[in-house]
Formats: C-alpha cells, structure tokens, sequence
C-alpha cells in the first residue's frame, strides 16, 4: 500500500462514508450502543438484520455452494432425529415383548444412521470449508482495493493497527462465524422446528413441558449478552492500540537496541497485555456461567419430561419406548435452543466484525474522481496555484490565498518553518486532498479535471524519508512504471548512481533489499528512491529533501543522483539546504499559511527587512550574503548543510508538516 507520509495534520475530516447499500442509514461502529431514541432492544434486533443482511450480500457469488450446504443441512436435520425413533422401537418392539430376533436389524440400522450422519457431516464440512476461505479472499481482496482508493486523510486519522486488526482479526471473525456458525444455526432452527412439531403430534402435554422451558433460555441470554457485548467492544479496542504499539516498536527496532531500551519495551508490552488480559477474563467468566446456566436448564428440562412421561405411562397414554424417545427428542431440543442462545452471543461479536470490516468497504473518498476525466497524453509541467485556500475539515485555515506560477522546466523552492503550509501545497498538487477554495492546474487543466491516478502517474516524488519495499531492488526501480524494461531500469539506476553499488551485490538487480529496504544503507535507498522518480521519466518532480546527515561520500552521491533527476524538468522542492535554495530558479518563502517573499536568491537576500535574509544569516551569518546565485560555493557550504527552514525546533509547532518517522 503506497501512501505519501507528506503530513499528518492537527483536525481532519472524515471519510465520507456512503450510505449503507443494506440498511440505508448510517450505523454506529459500537455494536453495543443504540442509536438516540432507539430502545436498546429495538436497535439490537435492526442491528442484527443489518449483520445478517451484509452477510448474505457476501454470500451472494457463491449460491450454488450455499445452496447444496442447505440442501445437505435438511438432509442431517431429518437423518439426526431418526435414532429416537429407533430407540422407541427397540424398547417397544425388541426389549419388552423379549423379541431378540429383531435387535440385528435394529442394530443395523442405527449403525445405519451414525454413518449418514457422519458421511452428511463430512460433505458439509467440505463445502462449508469451501465457502469460507473463499470468502476470505475475496473480503480481504475488496478491502485492500478500498484501501487503495481512500483518501489520505483516511489514513492520517486511523492507526495502522486499527487498519490491519479489521482486515486480518475481523475478516477472519466473519470466517469463523459463517464457516463455524451459521450452518450451524441453519441446522439447529431445522432441528428445533422439526421436533418440535413432531413432539405435538405425538403427545402436546409432554410438548407443552419441553416449550415451557425456552423462556428460560431467553432469559438467561437477555441477562448476559449485554454484558458480553459490552466486553467484547472494550477488547477490540484495546487490541487495535496493542496493534498500533506493536508495528510501532517492530518498526523502530533500531532505535529501541541503539538505546538499550529492550527490556523496558518488553515491560512496556507486558503492561498492555495485561491490560487487555482483564476484561478478556471477564469475557471468559461472562460466557462460562451463560453457558453452564443452559447447561442446568437443559439439564432440567430433560428430568423434567421423563417425570411427566412417567405419569403418561402410568395413565396408559404412552408406552416406555415413547417416554424414552421423546425424553431423547426433548435433548435433542434443548441442545439446539443452548447453542442458538449460545450462537448469539457468536453473532453479537461477529456483528461487531461485520461492523468493522463494513465501515472500510461503505467509505468514500473525500477526493472525488470527475466522471469525464481529461486524458493526459504529455504535461510541459507549468503549474499554477490560483488563490487556492484549504482547511482541513472545520479546522483552521492552512493555505490562505496562495497565488503561485511556475514555468515547465522551472525549480522552485518552497522554504518556511515547519507548519508553514509547504507539504499541504504539495499534497494539494497530488489531490492527496482537494482545495477548499481557487484551483491547481498543470498545463492550464484544472486538476480536479485529472484523473488522480493518471496525473500521480506524470508525477516524480521523492520524499523526505525514501520508502523501499520489500522485494528486489528492480521491483523498487520499476514501482512507478511496472512496463519499464530491463534497459530503461538500468538506465534510471545509472543516472541515480545506484547501478555501481547494485552490480557489487551477489544478484545484482535480483537482489531482494529486505522488509523496508533494511539491507541498503540510508545513502543507498535515497539514491533508489530517486532511480524510482527517474524510471517514470516525468515532466514534473517533488523532490522534499532529506533533513538526515550523511557522510561526505553519501551526501555527494546523492546531490549527483538529484541533479540528474531535475535537469530539464519543472522540479518543486521543499528544500532544507542552502545549496539547493541558492541554485533554485524561485524561491518561495512561506509563514503561516501564506507567500511573503518570491524571487531568487541573490533579489530575496538583498531585501534587507524581508524573512528570507533573515533566516539565511541567522544560520549562516554573513557568509549567506555573498552566495553565487549562479554557482554557489560548496564548500562553504559543506559545515552546514542543512538550513533551519523547515526542521521544527519548538514543541507547540503546528502538526500539518510533521512526517511520520
């Protein structure tokens, strides 16, 4: 999943979640909590429509394969009652008349039966096994497809563990409950009404005993589920941030050793854990005693019938085969109604699954695709920002009035303390998000026009900290342009320097660079990164320079490698070194939001009063004033490479420009 860590801003709004395709209406993500005005059991029971009604849409591609499960659950339910009957017929017809000639066929037949229930039970399984893995993939398919297609600001206020949790934890809650439970449930209702009938036909009073037992079963659910539901939500929040600190800490690994700091994590860790431990205990407490208390009542029934059909013997209205069988039927009962009560508690929390997993597939992108985009064949790259003003959400204004033009094949720098505004100009270029008031265009073409995925494509970025992926370093190479050749990889590798230090390595371009590119040194994923940008050979680049000090060597390789990715190209910076500045055609110097200064280096250092002196000379002192505008002296640059315009220094600074580490 490619995601830009160009900023993650203070207020943002929300995706905007379409409308449910099943309900209509927008649901709470807490399946524990009723809607304002709604009783807690009338929103219950539409929240549970609303589960079934998602599940049977998934369910949907795969009918046959549901349709044969049904079809051999019909089957089990009239095969599972026949051994009662059979029992009834061995005391009736075997045992009190003394007629042993009969048990084998007896006996045959029940071994008849166990057989078919086994047979019946493994096909069902089978299909069943079938259904839910497919599920699986195709849920986790569709999920990281909407993934893709959300906004970035989705991503800047949802942590990744949350992320993660619902495409690996609550998918796999949505398996186990429609592989595991709900044929399950199909076959326990067959089941209950079957006997049930079966019962009234034979003998209503003893059918009358075994239905006054169900309320009990209701009221043991009523009483219990509520607390179950309410700590089942408690956990899954607590495993979302146990998730987010985990990827944290495995993703800063190095600096947790560097720091020594290992067994401080590990205690760290230890504390979460436990924190999720008590209310999973809780959860374990809750379910045992509703299950033990259907147990009892079960339990209970059962006895129950065999006393009343006692009677029934003794009033001549009933044989002891029949008390038997129906006192077997009545278990048989009483066991489905347990596991339905039980089952429930099961779609409670696979509703709270269904909810999470929901939530992702009915949002929508804030940034909306026009629906007749413009084509673009070949940008020149002029770009300009035409009084453009943007908010995140109902927050503060970030750009105020940015009036900006530059020329195909211009390098401009945008320059300004962090917070200033710079990324959000760049992210607006992307249509990471879109203005809230002017317009961007690139080549006269209003980008909202664009189709984001075709104007990305036209697009070279480099970001501050390069993103490798896992994989070989030609995959890397060729992420932006999955067509590029052989030649046109190496190409782009030479021009970034990266072909020397990659023909050194054991499989040359087939070298696999590890989880985050963790087998290159920080010089070389730059330098791959900007072989990346080179690869898609486009008109206009981003280039947000690296804070990160590297040695001479490094630094040197990598200032050679971005030379040839900017020359003849409209090149944007967000640039922390003098050198870069100084050598830029335009210098845009940003302060809360808004353009103070513009020109180049030698017109902005000679205005006396204006920002751009002054941050140049409270870095550089006096040595700034008497740059090159033409060709700036490297060397008097090589003590201090990185000039204080955009590297946060104060704790309360604004977090729009913030990269994520």
């Amino acid at each position: 999943m490619l995601v830009h860590p160009w900023m993650h801003p203070p207020e943002l709004s929300g995706e905007i979640r379409g409308e449910s395709s099943h309900s209509g209406k927008v649901r709470s993500s807490d399946p524990g909590t009723a809607a304002p005005g709604v009783s807690s059991s009338a929103w219950s029971d539409r929240h549970e429509l609303d589960t079934i009604k998602r599940i049977r849409e998934w369910l949907k591609p795969y009918g046959k394969w549901v349709g044969l499960a049904s079809f051999l659950t019909a089957i089990a339910v009239v095969v599972n009652m026949q051994s009662p009957l059979l029992v009834q017929g061995l005391v009736d017809d075997v045992v009190a008349p003394q007629a042993w000639n009969r048990l084998p066929w007896y006996a045959a037949a029940l071994m008849g039966v166990f057989a078919a229930q086994a047979a019946i039970g493994f096909a069902n399984t089978m299909v069943i096994g079938h259904v839910g893995q497919r599920l699986v993939r195709d849920m986790r398919h569709q999920l990281y497809e909407r993934m893709q297609q959300l906004s970035l600001g989705y991503y800047d206020r949802t942590p990744t563990g949350s992320v993660i949790s619902r495409m690996m934890d609550d998918v796999g809650a949505v398996q186990t409950f429609v592989t595991g439970q709900t044929f399950t449930i199909l076959t326990d209702m067959g089941t209950t009404f079957a006997i049930s009938g079966l019962l009234f036909w034979r003998n209503w009073r003893l059918a009358l005993v075994v239905v006054l037992f169900a309320p009990l079963y209701g009221l043991n659910f009523r009483f219990f589920m509520k607390k179950i539901r309410a700590t089942n939500q408690i956990i899954r929040e607590k495993m979302d941030v146990l998730f987010g600190h985990l990827k944290e800490k495995l993703d800063g690994v190095v600096v947790v050793k560097s720091h020594a700091r290992e067994a401080a994590e590990v205690s760290g860790f230890v504390a979460e854990l436990e924190d999720v431990h008590d209310p999973r205990v809780a959860e374990v407490r809750l379910r045992n005693a509703f299950g033990n208390i259907s147990a009892a009542i079960s339990g209970l029934g059962t006895a129950t019938v065999f006393g009343a059909g006692a009677l029934e013997v003794l009033n001549g209205r009933m044989t002891p085969g029949e008390v038997i069988s129906t006192a077997a039927l009545a278990g048989m009962l009483f066991g489905p109604i347990a596991r339905l009560a039980d089952l429930a508690y099961v779609f409670e929390q696979a509703g709270a699954s269904v909810d999470r997993v929901g939530e992702i597939l009915d949002l929508k992108p804030e940034v909306v695709e026009p629906e007749r985009p413009v084509h673009l064949d070949y940008i020149r790259g002029e770009v300009r920002y035409d009084s453009v003003r943007f908010a995140y959400g109902e927050g503060p204004t970030v750009l105020d009035g940015i009036d900006l033009t530059i020329c195909p094949g211009q390098k401009v720098a945008l320059v300004g303390h962090t917070g200033c505004g710079k990324t959000t100009m760049i992210s607006l270029l992307l249509r990471f998000y879109d203005v809230t008031g002017g317009a961007i265009t690139l080549d006269g073409i209003d980008i909202r026009q664009l189709n984001s995925r075709d104007l990305r494509r036209r697009i070279g970025i480099v970001p501050q900290e390069p993103v490798v992926f896992r994989g070989t370093i030609a995959d890397n190479i060729r992420y932006g342009n999955p067509e590029a050749t052989d030649a046109e990889v190496e190409a782009a590798a030479r021009a970034a320097l990266v072909h020397d230090f990659t023909m050194e390595l054991p499989e040359g371009y087939g070298t696999l660079v590890g989880e985050g590119g963790h087998k290159l040194s920080q010089g070389q994923r730059q330098r791959l990164s900007i072989a990346r940008a080179l690869c898609m050979d486009p008109a206009l680049v981003i280039l947000d320079e690296a804070t990160s000090s590297l040695d001479t060597l490094s630094e040197s390789l990598i200032q050679k490698a971005l030379k040839n990715l900017l020359s003849g190209r409209t090149a944007i910076i967000i640039a922390h070194r003098l050198s870069t500045i100084v050598d830029s055609d335009m210098i845009v110097v940003m302060e809360q939001g808004k353009i103070l200064q513009k020109g180049n280096h030698a017109e902005l250092i000679a205005d006396v009063s204006g920002k751009y002196r002054q941050l140049c000379v409270s870095q550089f002192g006096d040595a700034a004033l008497s740059l090159n505008a033409a060709k700036p002296d490297s060397k008097s640059l090589e003590p201090m490479p990185l000039i204080d315009l955009g590297i946060a220094r104060s704790p309360d600074v604004p977090a729009e420009d913030r990269r994520p580490s």
